[in-house]
């Protein structure tokens, strides 16, 4: 059986998880539920740092180390210490990340640990789970990541934003990673100003915006108020979408489904 695109980046896989586990959460209709699905947020988000950290961390020793000792400085890393110390080693910086964030995922992180070995009855538990807002853990995270890159000096991923690529397949769906050029033309069909055509200045744009925690914050909030997703084309019926709710079945239909009736469509202006 083929491993499919999670095996790619478990950063992407894990972040994407949290985002619509943190989504669920915010539209479940009862407390069981909405624990249910904060519980999944809480370990994908701790999942999606220490996997990021981990790559990055690999990457730095990568030069210096054998994959032995390499495998047992990832190993043996607590997560707290890497949260915490991690990102100077590797960048010879602090990243600035905002403590606000750092608090709520070290919270997160002491309500997982309660979770995972239960050292009371579990009300308590609860109580502290509950307080935690999704939204604002997936921004605490996304954050973390931003800041790190920021720091780097390189540009962090598009998919930090939860959007996804719906890739269109007959009866059938699946997300797929595409580059941040592509992301940029997907921002333009959604009506925004990006120079998406234009090499020199979409470097410059994403050095502008991909680059800092501002232009994170800049995206996010522009895209918080679009209704939908990336616009499909008759012409490429088979053209990945950036989609919103890339998990949800009536998405798929709009953005991932490819019809018999499209693929006519497109077959008729190829021809015309």
């Amino acid at each position: 059986m083929a491993l499919g695109p999670w095996s790619v980046n478990p950063s992407w896989q894990n972040f994407s998880s949290l985002y619509r586990e943190a989504y669920s959460a915010q539209k479940a209709p009862t407390d069981m539920e909405r624990s249910h699905h904060l519980t999944a947020a809480l370990y994908f988000g701790i999942a999606t740092l220490e996997a990021f950290l981990n790559r990055e961390m690999r990457s730095h020793l990568k030069e210096s180390k054998s994959e032995e000792e390499i495998f047992d400085v990832l190993r043996r890393g607590r997560f707290i210490n890497k949260l915490r110390k991690w990102p100077v080693e590797i960048i010879g910086a602090e990243p600035g990340i905002p403590q606000k964030n750092i608090d709520l995922i070290e919270l997160c992180n002491d309500v997982r640990g309660d979770l995972t070995h239960p050292k009371t009855l579990g009300h308590d538990i609860y109580e502290r789970l509950l307080e935690v807002r999704p939204d604002e853990l997936v921004d605490a995270i996304a954050a973390y990541i931003v800041a790190f890159h920021a720091a780097q000096g390189t540009r962090y991923p598009y998919w930090i934003f939860g959007w996804n690529y719906l890739n269109p397949r007959p009866n059938i769906h699946e997300i797929i990673l595409i580059n941040d050029q592509q992301f940029c033309f997907s921002l333009q069909a959604l009506g925004f100003d990006v120079p998406a055509a234009h090499w020199g200045r979409a470097e410059a744009w994403k050095d502008r915006y991909f680059k800092s925690l501002d232009g994170y914050q800049a995206i996010k909030e522009a895209l918080s108020h679009i209704q939908g997703c990336e616009p499909k084309y008759d012409r490429f019926p088979f053209q990945p979408k950036l989609c919103q709710q890339w998990w949800s079945p009536e998405h798929h239909k709009t953005c991932g489904y490819v019809t018999a009736e499209a693929l006519a469509v497109a077959e008729h202006i190829d021809k015309s």
